[in-house]
């Protein structure tokens, strides 16, 4: 009835179940289950001593989400008509629950909703008060109109799936600590787990770039807002811990490190959630204030005090097995990425809580209450990305354990030749931003010693086994999708930043008012503006659209219809007119306003934003690369990696066979 009406289609009244916070509490807790009992089932034989650990802290976690659905946030819930005029929600009439109970158990029929109420005080009652009537309304509020786009059915399953499934490696973390097995075991047990929860959440964001992009009307895909960044800082430290287990894998090391961050991780999915349904953040995102928000702290509080408990306590079984062999070294490079992963998570975090930090303080003191802005954001990320960036290029080529920079320099060489050339026709054909020449050049430079590691492997096989390119190419994804699997990653992620880069410094906007037959001109545009039209749609909005043009260089290159669509609940929705290229710009219109009357002269905002689709061309080689690297091998002989640093004792050779043996 919340999110829902008759004249939404199909596809709409089925993902309304995740547009309202009781529904998407619900949806939430399925998904977990599934998550939970998929692994439990998976790694029950295989880690057999430490699952009663393991299972314990899933279904703590599904405890306390079954929790507020069943009486806090219960989609199920019917609105009664009390006696006094009161309304409330409530999931049985007073007569059927109290035979349902009785018929279970006996004498306690009577007693037992009022303990319940005691036990639960302030939770919805499970029955309305005696002589209520059932409220029926003719038809549902509707689904904000927001959220009425193909986006809807794909990014929240796609975010939800990513924080549920970080569940299932805390909760080997957990295991692990609270049985003493304290080695690789546990990460090996959940190294796809991770990964799929880290694909999905990354899908997650990447679709909710495109969808804010296409919607939301204001020529851009990242705001920096409260509930993106809620989103955001898990993947971070996730994202950490996928590259420092490596090292744990490798090493031996950072045992304690990797522990930190998977809790960190879960601990950083608890809070996006409290703080996206708690109110304490204003969002665009965010559902609406609950009597929800102290659970999840008083959840989030326990969380924490078990997992540090438990951590502390194994802190001398978590001692590194090897100490750093060299600065110059793939691990050395490990720990500086880590380390600005975690920076940017902080500083992202304080511009997220900067608010809550303000308002607290201004209750003490003389604060006022402030937030910080987007620029805060990118002055002090930016150049933490831009560091990760660099570091990406350079430890593919780094070894493990000890590196030559002699041999560094050679492995860079033809990569940095290759960006020099490039930086220079792109300086001739006029790049000269500073920002944009610093970040063109870290990017371009990783990314092309990412292609020329796909190059010097591709070239090797070609040589031993007399492969075209192509099956060399194949053969090399197949047989070790681990390693090339990642650098795909890398490479959709210089895609990304190209695109990031290109659309933030060298966006064109404006906005200006034309009569019919005028134009309005930005860069190597033209628009023009023809006619604007209104009527009513058959679901009831009152849509207002303009029809313009678009020139280039004196060439049409399309036509466009903005519009505004005013709901029956008074809900305006902007919808954006576009014109997309794959490599080049995209143009970008919105209608703001108009003549009332002759509607003879409108109002548009109208934005080029370079290469912006390559973001979202960068995304999908991003979630291709991460397939691949968590795409199971089917060979089920067992793995013939080890630690470098550990001794292979060979078997004492046998007799040479004497003739006809």
């Amino acid at each position: 009835w919340a999110v829902t009406e008759r004249s939404m289609p199909t596809y709409l009244r089925v993902t309304a179940l995740w547009g309202g916070q009781a529904g998407s509490l619900l949806f939430w807790t399925w998904l977990l289950a599934t998550f939970i009992s998929a692994a439990m089932l998976r790694n029950w034989k295989a880690e057999r001593n430490m699952m009663p650990y393991v299972i314990g802290a899933s279904a703590g976690t599904l405890l306390f989400f079954l929790l507020l659905v069943a009486f806090w946030e219960n989609p199920f819930a019917r609105y009664w008509q009390a006696p006094n005029g009161e309304v409330v929600a409530a999931l049985f009439s007073q007569n059927n629950l109290l035979a349902s109970i009785s018929g279970v158990f006996s004498g306690w029929g009577e007693r037992l909703p009022g303990m319940l109420g005691i036990v639960f005080g302030g939770i919805q009652p499970l029955a309305p008060p005696e002589g209520s009537f059932l409220l029926t309304p003719a038809d549902g509020q509707g689904l904000n109109p927001l959220l009425r786009h193909p986006g809807m059915i794909i990014h929240p399953p796609m975010l939800y799936i990513g924080f549920v499934g970080f569940v299932v490696p805390y909760s080997f973390a957990i295991g692990a600590l609270a049985t003493g097995e304290v080695s690789d075991s546990w990460i090996r047990a959940t190294r796809r787990w991770t990964l799929v929860a880290w694909l999905f959440l990354s899908l997650g964001l990447i679709l909710g770039g495109w969808w804010a992009y296409d919607v939301l009307g204001w020529g851009g895909y990242w705001a920096w807002d409260p509930v993106e960044n809620a989103a955001f800082m898990p993947w971070l430290t996730g994202t950490a811990f996928l590259h420092s287990v490596l090292i744990q894998e490798k090493r031996g090391m950072l045992k304690r490190w990797n522990m930190v961050l998977v809790i960190s991780t879960y601990l950083l999915v608890i809070l996006g959630t409290f703080a996206t349904r708690s109110g304490i953040v204003s969002s665009v995102h965010s559902f609406a204030r609950s009597a929800i928000g102290p659970l999840f702290f008083i959840f989030l509080a326990g969380a924490l005090v078990i997992s540090v408990a438990l951590l502390v306590n194994r802190w001398e079984a978590l001692k590194s097995e090897h100490e750093l062999d060299s600065l110059l070294s793939r691990e050395s490079l490990f720990m500086v990425n880590n380390f600005l992963f975690v920076s940017i998570m902080i500083t992202v975090g304080i511009g997220t809580y900067w608010p809550v930090f303000t308002e607290l303080l201004s209750t003490v003191s003389d604060v006022e209450k402030s937030s910080l802005g987007a620029a805060f954001y990118n002055q002090t990320t930016g150049p933490m990305f831009f560091a990760l960036i660099l570091i990406m290029g350079i430890a593919p080529l780094v070894a493990w354990k000890r590196a030559s920079f002699k041999r560094l320099g050679s492995s860079i060489l033809w990569p940095t030749l290759v960006t020099v050339v490039v930086m220079v026709v792109l300086a001739v054909f006029g790049v000269r931003n500073p920002l944009a020449l610093v970040g063109l050049t870290i990017s371009i430079w990783a990314g092309t010693i990412t292609l020329f590691e796909y190059y010097r492997g591709a070239q090797a096989r070609m040589r031993a086994h007399d492969e075209n390119v192509f099956v060399a190419m194949w053969t090399l994804l197949g047989r070790n999708r681990r390693r090339y699997g990642g650098y795909m990653i890398h490479l959709g992620v210089v895609i990304m930043a190209i695109g990031i880069l290109a659309s933030s410094v060298y966006q064109l906007e404006t906005q200006q008012p034309v009569s019919a037959g005028q134009t309005i001109t930005i860069g190597d545009y033209v628009l023009e503006y023809e006619t604007l039209e209104r009527y009513v749609a058959t679901d009831g909005r009152a849509v207002t659209q303009a029809q313009v043009n678009v020139f280039r260089n004196g060439r049409e290159v399309g036509h466009m219809v903005p519009r505004i669509d005013n709901y029956p609940s008074g809900q305006p929705m902007s919808i954006p007119g576009k014109i997309m290229s794959p490599l080049g710009d995209d143009f970008y219109v919105l209608l703001v306003s108009w003549e009332q009357l002759s509607l003879s002269s409108a109002t548009f905002k109208v934005y080029v934003n370079p290469l912006v689709n390559w973001v979202w061309g960068g995304g999908f080689v991003f979630i291709i690369g991460t397939l691949i690297a968590a795409w199971p091998n089917l060979n089920t002989a067992p793995s013939t990696e080890r630690r470098m640093d550990q001794t292979v004792v060979q078997p004492p050779r046998r007799a040479a066979p004497a003739a006809g043996d």
